[in-house]
């Protein structure tokens, strides 16, 4: 074993010290096992000063070691390198090695060690001054409640950074589940209660509080949180992709592309009806089933060239197209349909769009929303609420 004593090695099987500093480095001296995470610099009960850790092999050091004998062990002179090594504390050490190391592959091990050092390397990559305030909306979805860790928050937020102490959550899974209007009443105040909350959450100077919003519920409540957000927010929304289970926004500029049409013509002045067909598709006499007027103007947004269906939002690119449409769209109506008038909102969309679609509301220029959810117990789309 080496007597090198440099500050940042722990003697280990002529490990050259270079490539220990490559190790702690990437690890954050923390320790790579799932789950594990210990800050290895220091002893944790007396904040003393110290290296704790432990520089260990994957593919074992010796062929009779643990993982010593698995296909496509490196030559002698790599089994030291920095990518056969891992940082751990003793006690995983002793675990992997020792108490259950058929547990333990060498490609559990990578992935470990993997996925260790590409979270230390993002967080260590979030820009200064980019905080943001996340925001958890999580309701019941078919009869069962849904969440996401702080992990996945800031995995998808980076580079801005989670102020996870400052978390927003909006907890409605609590309410019972009904199709009425008690349900929609009292979950609505909940999530005015919360967002006034936000009033006390001071940004950094001279900027705009930064918002990061995870919405999973029933959709007429998030078109309401949406528009709960104001315009002094900087708001940032994702999506849930679940193959596989993520919250990033995929890479690339995207496919999904809309259009509008007016699918009945009627007179201006009075009530509308927009149907927003993304992840599923619904028609006119879905809007004449609600019971509204026989003769006002329907209009339809939805995908160009492309069925919809709930897997068409995958970039940050589709999301923003999304919006530019739906902001001509609003201009559009807001020119024939007064602030006086009603805009009966039927929509079949993903989270981040219900979200969009009350953010962008201009609430002294824009029809009163009128917003319907689709409901198998109710038979159809029924009337939730209105937001103006």
């Amino acid at each position: 074993m080496s007597t090198d004593q440099s500050p940042i090695e722990k003697p280990s099987r002529s490990i050259k010290p270079r490539t220990s500093l490559f190790l702690y480095t990437r690890a954050g001296g923390r320790c790579e096992f799932d789950g594990c995470n210990a800050y290895l610099l220091e002893h944790g009960p007396t904040e003393t000063p110290g290296n704790f850790a432990e520089q260990a092999h994957i593919y074992g050091f010796k062929e009779k070691a643990a993982r010593g004998s698995e296909p496509g062990r490196p030559a002698a002179e790599e089994i030291n390198e920095v990518d056969n090594l891992m940082l751990l504390c003793p006690t995983c050490h002793h675990q992997v090695d020792q108490v259950a190391p058929q547990d333990y592959t060498v490609e559990t091990l990578r992935r470990f060690k993997r996925d260790h050092e590409a979270r230390v390397f993002d967080l260590t990559t979030i820009a200064k001054n980019r905080d943001t305030v996340p925001i958890l909306l999580k309701g019941l979805i078919a009869g069962r409640p849904v969440d996401v860790s702080d992990e996945e928050m800031q995995s998808a937020a980076a580079p801005n950074y989670v102020r996870k102490r400052e978390l927003v959550t909006i907890d409605l899974t609590g309410v019972p589940d009904t199709p009425d209007k008690a349900f929609w009443t009292t979950t609505a105040r909940a999530i005015d209660a919360k967002v006034e909350g936000l009033q006390a959450v001071r940004p950094g100077p001279g900027k705009a509080l930064r918002v990061s919003v995870f919405g999973l519920g029933p959709i007429p409540l998030l078109v309401h949180l949406g528009a709960r957000l104001n315009d002094k927010l900087d708001v940032d929304l994702y999506q849930l992709h679940r193959n596989p289970r993520s919250w990033e926004w995929k890479p690339g500029v995207g496919e999904s592309r809309y259009t509008t049409r007016c699918l009945v013509e009627g007179a201006p002045g009075g009530d509308v009806a927009l149907l927003v067909n993304l992840s599923g598709s619904n028609d006119v006499a879905s809007v004449r089933a609600t019971g509204v007027g026989e003769d006002i103007p329907v209009y339809e947004l939805t995908l160009d060239g492309q069925e919809a269906a709930p897997t068409f939002l995958n970039t940050r690119g589709d999301f923003e197209r999304f919006v530019a449409e739906y902001l001509l769209l609003l201009a559009q109506l807001r020119k024939a349909h007064p602030p006086e008038s009603r805009l009966h909102l039927l929509p079949a969309v993903p989270g981040p769009v219900a979200i969009a679609l009350g953010l962008h509301r201009l609430p002294k220029q824009d029809p009163t929303f009128v917003v319907y959810d689709r409901d198998k117990r109710a038979g159809g789309f029924t009337q939730t609420l209105e937001i103006q």
